[in-house]
């Protein structure tokens, strides 16, 4: 494999060339068929998806390093809190920074952390630097709740996490299409049970033929330009 998401990002920041929404859709697509099979024919969660752990050739993009990995279902043994990388750590992993006893319950969670981070993958994507970049859990959750909003806190005993409303997804991307914030944004839900699985993502109307949109300026030039770092799309 020639490198990594991380890589073709850098790559496209320091030429402020962005990626276009076709190359998107091919990237997103591909790694979520990926957790599609890893989550329901095998029965695994990623734990730590991030551009860096992903690695894509040409066209392809696979999913790499799975050294956190674990199954889904661990025979009622609890997953532990502190796996994902923090910038693509999804809330119920983040919340257990609030219990201070370890003798408690601890918060649980399933696949649906691994569908939270691509949701903030394919932000970065657009955005071309990470979504949320907290310092710290606390901060963590402060920063998605600058962007989506703080969550109903009449479920968990837990201290207000940050601002009521956030500045939301299509304020930072105005390039993005309707199709694509609403995707990330499904990806992106506070409650786990809200997120869509994997194949069910796959559905999503941002991955159907004819949802390119008009292109901001470096677009068009971005999809023309030649570089072995950037991946030759074979269907988009």
């Amino acid at each position: 494999m020639e490198g990594s998401p991380g890589d073709l990002i850098n790559e496209r920041r320091s030429r402020i060339i962005p990626f276009s929404e076709a190359e998107i859709r091919s990237l997103s697509r591909q790694v979520l068929q990926g957790l599609e099979f890893m989550h329901h024919q095998r029965g695994f969660m990623h734990q730590d998806l991030k551009p860096e752990n992903l690695l894509v050739n040409k066209g392809d993009i696979k999913i790499s390093n799975l050294v956190t990995a674990t199954e889904i279902d661990c025979g009622g043994q609890a997953h532990h809190h502190y796996v994902t990388t923090r910038w693509y750590r999804a809330p119920e992993m983040l919340f257990r920074v609030f219990v201070k006893n370890e003798s408690l319950r601890p918060f649980e969670y399933d696949e649906k952390v691994d569908i939270w981070a691509m949701g903030t993958i394919i932000a970065e994507l657009f955005l071309l630097h990470p979504l949320f970049q907290g310092d710290d859990s606390p901060d963590q959750l402060y920063r998605i709740c600058e962007v989506i909003r703080a969550p109903s806190r009449d479920s968990r005993m837990m201290p207000k996490l940050g601002p009521d409303n956030g500045v939301g997804l299509q304020a930072l991307m105005p390039y993005a299409s309707e199709s694509a914030i609403d995707l990330i944004e499904s990806l992106c839900s506070w409650d786990p049970s809200k997120r869509p699985s994997a194949k069910e993502a796959l559905q999503h109307p941002f991955f159907k033929r004819g949802q390119n949109v008009d292109a901001p300026p470096g677009f068009s030039y971005c999809t023309h330009t030649r570089n072995s770092m950037v991946p030759k799309m074979r269907e988009l």
